[in-house]
């Protein structure tokens, strides 16, 4: 499957997303769920997820984070919410040195951070 073959299958699929977060110890300081639809799948491999309540949550592609669902429902731990039948599970360890980051991940997922250094205009 190409690329764009696989962009354009992804689109529309539900991911019931499993976030583990880390210290820098590697202990976990907070285990979270969150679940949409694929709006796409960007050229530079960025998931684009439309929750139910029509925010966007952004993470990487990485095909190893990345399973096949069985079919029946799913409580996400952190709602209580049912999620009939999704069609993937990603789950992913995120170590992070702030409760302000783990915050702000749960919120819009992934925004990565482009290190310009002495970069002129």
């Amino acid at each position: 499957m190409t690329w764009r073959q696989l962009r354009s299958y992804l689109k529309g699929k539900m991911f019931l997303i499993g976030l583990t977060f880390i210290d820098q110890e590697g202990e976990i300081i907070e285990q979270y769920q969150t679940h949409g639809t694929v709006l796409r799948l960007t050229v530079d491999g960025f998931f684009k997820i439309l929750r139910e309540d029509n925010s966007v949550f952004q993470i990487p592609y990485d095909k190893d984070t990345i399973k096949i669902a069985k079919e029946g429902e799913y409580r996400e731990k952190t709602t209580g919410e049912i999620i009939k039948n999704p069609d993937f599970i990603m789950t992913w360890k995120v170590k992070t040195k702030s409760p302000d980051t783990v915050e702000e991940i749960k919120k819009y997922g992934y925004k990565p951070i482009f290190d310009y250094g002495d970069a002129k205009s």
